[in-house]
């Protein structure tokens, strides 16, 4: 009942409010995201990235900051070096709640106090985007999120093509048993022909990965896979920043073509 009330929420928050954008790519962007980031995400499938010169942004729960005996743990250095290799940190919560059983005002107040307690971490950083854990949305919090950051991602299959809802930003999973390298490569190969912005969302990168992560050689196999193609693989506030002077050139060329024919 509980799942299917989740959906419910879920699929109202997306019918009734949309932050919607027209992508304007000129070629297909490729995003690598970790929700929750336990420390085999930074240390693991960040150093893949680096390896390709890539980067990837990690949403993370401040709650889990030095969480001793937790699946979910990573260090202030974690956070520290992966800044200073360029990966992007962004906003999980702070107690990994589920904004579809949290009310609407201990929800705000939660997401705010992650974003204070990175802020005090390091003061010249704020968070900029923001992923819904466990998926979970409602109007109210999706309406918040679309003004308090720039992006939300959510867990809703896909990629993202055209108009495009910056509120819940749609992702393909990364996870252990869940989709070949063949069906990867042919998501890419779809990106690439319709200039879609692709995200990848996983948890863990280990050898024996949670069921929501994945091991280091399918990850690396799919970065891979990117740079072979000399794909333009970007943090989600970078490709964000892509998209804005995408439209800015579009809307500068539409007005000078106009001035041009009067």
């Amino acid at each position: 009942m509980e799942k299917y009330i989740k959906f419910i929420k879920r699929e109202w928050a997306n019918f009734a409010f949309q932050k919607h954008i027209e992508l304007p790519l000129e070629e297909a962007v490729i995003s690598f995201t970790f929700d929750d980031a336990p420390r085999s995400a930074f240390i693991e499938g960040g150093s893949i990235l680096e390896k390709y010169g890539f980067a990837g942004t990690f949403y993370i729960a401040l709650t889990f900051l030095d969480k001793l005996n937790s699946e979910v743990s990573f260090s202030d250095e974690d956070l520290k070096t992966a800044m200073e290799k360029t990966h992007e940190l962004a906003c999980h919560t702070f107690k990994h709640i589920d904004l579809s059983k949290t009310n609407f005002l201990d929800s705000v107040a939660d997401i705010r106090e992650n974003g204070e307690r990175f802020s005090r971490l390091f003061p010249d950083h704020q968070f900029q985007n923001f992923s819904y854990p466990f998926g979970a949305e409602t109007l109210a919090i999706k309406k918040f999120l679309a003004d308090e950051f720039r992006s939300a991602r959510g867990i809703g299959h896909g990629l993202n093509i055209g108009k495009t809802d910056l509120a819940n930003l749609k992702t393909i999973k990364l996870y252990r048993d869940r989709y070949s390298l063949a069906e990867i490569e042919g998501y890419i190969e779809t990106a690439v022909e319709k200039k879609a912005w692709l995200i990848f969302y996983t948890h863990d990168v280990a050898e024996n990965p949670s069921p929501y992560g994945c091991a280091p050689a399918y990850f690396e196999a799919v970065v891979k896979a990117c740079a072979n193609k000399k794909l333009n693989v970007l943090t989600i506030d970078k490709t964000l920043d892509l998209i804005e002077s995408a439209a800015q050139n579009r809307k500068r060329n539409s007005l000078e073509h106009t001035h041009h024919n009067n």
